[in-house]
């Protein structure tokens, strides 16, 4: 499997669990919730209409929480991210 078929496959998945879906909460992980995975970090999490909740990582081993960064290609955001929190 070349490299483009992978996310060409990751892309098409990714868009069926995520599109035309609604956010319906967001909030940061609590520090409980954080000590729980054992992390030191406390992402934003991200709840859709599903019941889906979005977790941000700091990489792809789930080592722990991780921040966002906004973009928007043809206007200045107000918000360029949400960072992460640390555990008390």
């Amino acid at each position: 499997m070349t490299k483009a078929t992978t996310v060409k496959g990751w892309n098409t998945r990714m868009t069926k669990a995520l599109v035309g879906k609604k956010i319906q909460t967001v909030r940061y992980m609590t520090s409980e919730e954080a000590k729980e995975s054992g992390w030191c970090k406390q992402p934003l999490l991200i709840q859709l209409d599903d019941g889906l909740t979005i977790i941000p990582l700091q990489d792809d081993e789930g080592n722990d929480g991780g921040s966002l960064e906004f973009f928007h290609a043809s206007e200045k955001i107000k918000e360029e991210g949400a960072p992460v929190m640390w555990v008390d």
